[in-house]
């Protein structure tokens, strides 16, 4: 990261020592204003004692590079408030777009029909490596009123994650953001690892039909020296656990070790059998890499495939509606890609749904 020019930082110091000590995690006065205008909030609404001292703390605690959410203690997600605190990774804006896209597809019943979600079993979903249970708890609160039967669960092996996603349900209740819960209707966030058979066994018997997980996905060496792919701040604040895939994961013939999880996970999907599948990844390379190794499992011929953008809902701005992959055998294939920005997800259904 390039230095600060002196002539900023005397410029900032010369308004306010606050803003100056904003300036090495903002990088320019704009946002430094901006997030010193929130962190003065937040101190004034926690009314803490010695407000000047506390405010000048957590300006020079930002200035370290402790992520904002962590100090504000939350995150906007949709139309929530998630709670945030150290140990649990933050909500990423491109997670929220590809939620909110998804429950636009199933209201307008593109996605699982016009009549998905009032069958006799409703509407299932599980939400596996939950973190903050920001995904779950958007996904209820947005289909709660228009699905009588709808049962979503979200699933984190981090007792820490479980707790404040527990937390983030009540205080989402509290904030009128989900309603009363009907008969028919649950809200759940469970402790279990995706790696346990057991775990996931207890699962089977529900007609589950949306699997959605946004996993582990960073690889050591990345994770280890950033190489321009991961910031600083998250190395050093965020929880390795949520990012990186734990060495002792067996990691398939194949397969790279930051990309065990979507082995996993399709394996899962194959004992589940719901009908929507959809995976955050990292970029295009990993993009290629999964999909590769997904031409070659079992269930893939019987699925349709395609890539979403960052911003799937967004028309592409010159951007390849296609993306090429070579498969183990040597194979070409096409996948379709919507949205516009970075490779994000992968989105698999059942063909004919």
């Amino acid at each position: 990261m390039p230095r600060l020019p002196p002539w900023l930082l005397r410029q900032a110091n010369y308004h306010s020592p606050n803003l100056a000590a904003l300036l090495p995690a903002c990088r320019d006065l704009q946002s430094a204003r901006h997030e010193l205008r929130w962190i003065a909030q937040h101190v004034a609404k926690t009314a803490q004692a010695q407000d000047g001292e506390h405010l000048a703390q957590l300006c020079q605690q930002r200035g370290r590079g402790v992520p904002l959410q962590y100090i504000l203690g939350s995150q906007p997600f949709g139309h929530l408030e998630v709670k945030c605190r150290p140990g649990v990774l933050i909500p990423r804006p491109e997670t929220e777009a590809y939620t909110c896209h998804l429950v636009d597809l199933i209201k307008t019943g593109r996605l699982l029909g016009r009549d998905s979600g009032h069958g006799n079993h409703g509407l299932n979903i599980v939400d596996f490596c939950t973190g903050t249970g920001c995904i779950p708890l958007l996904l209820f609160s947005s289909l709660q009123q228009s699905i009588s039967r709808l049962n979503v669960l979200g699933v984190d092996i981090a007792g820490e994650a479980v707790q404040l996603a527990q937390e983030n349900i009540g205080q989402n209740k509290k904030l009128g953001h989900i309603r009363q819960l009907n008969v028919g209707q649950s809200l759940q966030i469970s402790r279990g690892d995706v790696f346990n058979d057991g775990d996931i066994q207890a699962l089977i018997g529900r007609p589950w039909d949306i699997l959605i997980s946004n996993p582990p996905y960073i690889s050591k060496q990345v994770w280890d020296h950033g190489h321009g792919q991961l910031g600083y701040s998250v190395r050093k604040y965020e929880p390795r656990l949520a990012l990186v895939p734990n060495n002792q994961h067996p990691v398939p013939a194949g397969w790279k070790h930051e990309d065990v999880f979507y082995s996993r996970l399709l394996d899962i999907a194959g004992v589940l059998q719901p009908k929507v599948v959809l995976l955050e990844l990292g970029d295009e390379a990993q993009a290629r890499r999964v999909l590769g190794c997904y031409s070659q499992h079992a269930s893939a011929e019987d699925l349709a495939v395609e890539l979403w953008r960052d911003w799937p809902d967004l028309n592409p701005d010159g951007e390849d509606g296609q993306f090429d992959v070579m498969t183990p055998s040597g194979r070409g294939w096409t996948v379709p890609v919507k949205g516009s920005g970075q490779i994000r997800c992968i989105f698999i259904r059942r063909r004919g749904e």
